[in-house]
């Protein structure tokens, strides 16, 4: 079990990684545009409001294409008869940390700037 759970924690160390730098890249890109909007009397709420809108998006999208991968990989073993079953906890676990580090970026990204 030792194992399993090390290699769990350093998966998900991994994701959180990567969608912390990919959603901080993104926003780095569109810095220009929200210095335009500050700059025409755009409020920090409607800045804050759009990064977490964009941030959300991304964040279904990647959830969506996880679960839909996810979905094929089990079938595909389950037709092979393959000892494996996807719990019911497992897909939800993972959008709620899919969630978490959508959110994470968020608020690095907008604490640095």
């Amino acid at each position: 079990m030792g194992d399993i759970a090390t290699m769990l924690t350093v998966a998900v160390a991994i994701g959180f990684g990567f969608t912390d730098v990919m959603l901080y890249i993104f926003a780095a890109e569109h810095l220009h545009q929200y210095a335009v909007l500050r700059a025409l009397g755009a409020p920090p709420t409607t800045l804050w409001r759009m990064i977490i809108a964009q941030a959300g998006v991304v964040g279904l999208l990647g959830t969506g294409i996880g679960l839909g991968l996810c979905t094929v990989a089990s079938v595909a073993v389950g037709l092979a008869e393959l000892p494996f079953r996807l719990m019911w906890w497992v897909p939800l676990g993972c959008a709620l940390l899919n969630l978490l580090a959508c959110l994470g970026a968020v608020f690095l990204r907008v604490r640095t700037h």
